[in-house]
């Protein structure tokens, strides 16, 4: 007669393990479409920009219409190909519901397009077309 021994993974190993998936997690989807990225914005001028792999973003709109600043700055999270920004009206006054948006890259091209509605409008005009890698 044959014995099966079970051995079963300690707390701590566990603990671990949820870390590093965790982690994983956090720069996964993401990392994918991170970096900085610049469009032109309708003739305006260039929109920069800077992509986390953490999901920070940054966006820098044309000068001179717009103050030589970060005009946006959010927190975004991705699933699969889907850029979300989640209701936050600390973080932004125009920031009433969520805004999603569709991803896809090439090696030098970010294409963005928007799903629904986004309650900030000048986000949404930033961000919607075709970003080229910088």
């Amino acid at each position: 007669m044959y014995h099966r021994v079970i051995c079963l993974p300690s707390s701590r190993q566990l603990a671990l393990a949820a870390a590093l998936l965790s982690l994983a997690a956090c720069g996964g989807e993401a990392s994918k479409y991170s970096g900085t990225w610049t469009r032109d914005l309708y003739g305006e001028g260039e929109v920069k920009m800077n992509l986390a792999s953490n999901g920070n973003m940054e966006l820098m709109m044309p000068s001179p219409r717009w103050p030589d600043s970060v005009d946006m700055k959010g927190r975004a999270a991705f699933a699969g190909d889907t850029l979300l920004f989640k209701a936050d009206t600390a973080g932004s006054a125009c920031q009433t519901a969520d805004a999603r948006y569709v991803v896809s890259r090439t090696e030098d091209e970010l294409h963005i397009a928007g799903i629904g509605m986004d309650s900030c409008g000048g986000r949404r005009a930033a961000l919607v077309g075709t970003w080229k890698k910088s």
